[in-house]
């Protein structure tokens, strides 16, 4: 019975070190393109012109799920993630990358 006792012990250990790796893999897994603090407002703009003529940009328009807060900044964080998500590719010229998730309350980046 202590035999048992032991390795069903064991192996319950084995599981939660293996969850805790699996689950910490997929949170570091996560990076994100966002705006550089640096970045003139200007700049931030002629970004968001220019990409929202490729990439979907209804999250940032209003009534959409990430248009609050209502600025240049957050915005053009959110396009340069979803250019970053569709072409794996971050703007050096106004961005940089995070290792975690710029989500927040229901604007869900890509």
């Amino acid at each position: 019975m202590e035999k048992t006792n032991l390795s069903l012990l064991i192996f319950c250990c084995f599981l939660g070190v293996l969850y805790a790796y699996d689950t910490n893999s997929k949170l570091d897994a996560r990076k994100a393109c966002v705006v550089r603090p640096d970045v003139p407002i200007d700049k931030l703009q002629g970004f968001i012109d220019y990409a929202c003529g490729i990439v979907n940009c209804a999250a940032i328009q209003v009534g959409g799920a990430c248009f609050y807060p209502n600025t240049i900044t957050s915005h053009a964080s959110y396009v340069l993630d979803l250019v970053y998500a569709s072409r794996s590719t971050c703007n050096p010229e106004i961005g940089t990358m995070i290792g975690v998730d710029p989500s927040y309350g229901n604007c869900k980046y890509p």
